[in-house]
């Protein structure tokens, strides 16, 4: 009976910890990630700004299995003179911070990569073109679709002509295939951290309820792992 009892409360606990706060849009505090996590990556923030002032924003956030590699595109088109690209990259390989990082920055492990640079106005345009060729903002985002937070995928979230809009696109899907904005982000955001490029068998991640609600992974914060459910303006967290 305790087993079957352990499985709910532990649910109830990772949704406390993953839903209860509204994000500022920061993440550098590995508590106060795990309380906003899923308003950020749904960017909640965005949307609360955008019904104030309708400033053209974009959070692409890529999840390459969330244990493993996150990586967070923020994008300010309307900084002058030139377009703003903000890079948050989230990695457990020790290989990226250690020794000499961790040795003089002991939280280096636990906070995000961090850099901005300017976006040029041709890079932006083809970033813009390809999230309306992929149905950003002209299609519902996929309601009731659950992602793994092991699996591949990106999410979208931003603000254009003042309406807030999300899209969810995951491997190995046509929609996430074909998506071209990957690889202006990667062009060019300088951070040294190689891409965790998806699999190439095909294959989509996936996790049982069972799984989602108890499963835990060694790695990265003690390595919840569970499903996203998405919703018309972001995702969830789900079993």
């Amino acid at each position: 009976m305790t087993k079957l009892r352990s499985a709910p409360i532990g649910l109830l606990s990772l949704i406390i910890i993953l839903t209860g706060c509204t994000s500022t849009g920061e993440i550098d505090n590995p508590l106060n990630r795990r309380a906003t996590w899923f308003s950020f990556i749904s960017g909640e923030d965005i949307a609360t700004a955008c019904r104030v002032d309708g400033r053209e924003r974009y959070r692409l956030t890529y999840i390459a299995d969330r244990n493993v590699q996150v990586r967070i595109y923020d994008i300010d088109a309307d900084v002058t003179p030139v377009a703003q690209l903000r890079s948050r990259i989230m990695t457990v390989a020790a290989s990226d911070w250690f020794p000499w990082e961790f040795l003089s920055d002991p939280s280096r492990p636990f906070r995000p990569f961090d850099k901005v640079e300017t976006l040029p106005a041709d890079k932006l345009e083809a970033i813009r073109q390809d999230l309306l060729a992929s149905g950003w903002s002209t299609q519902p985002a996929p309601v009731g679709k659950k992602i793994a937070s092991t699996s591949y995928a990106w999410l979208v979230a931003g603000c254009r002509n003042g309406e807030f809009s999300f899209q969810a696109y995951e491997y190995p899907d046509a929609d996430f295939q074909a998506l071209t904005f990957p690889e202006i982000l990667y062009e060019v955001d300088q951070n040294d951290i190689d891409v965790r490029q998806p699999p190439t068998d095909g294959e989509r991640r996936t996790l049982t309820p069972n799984q989602a609600i108890g499963g835990r992974s060694a790695a990265d914060e003690g390595g919840n792992i569970y499903n996203m459910r998405v919703n018309a303006n972001g995702v969830s967290v789900s079993h």
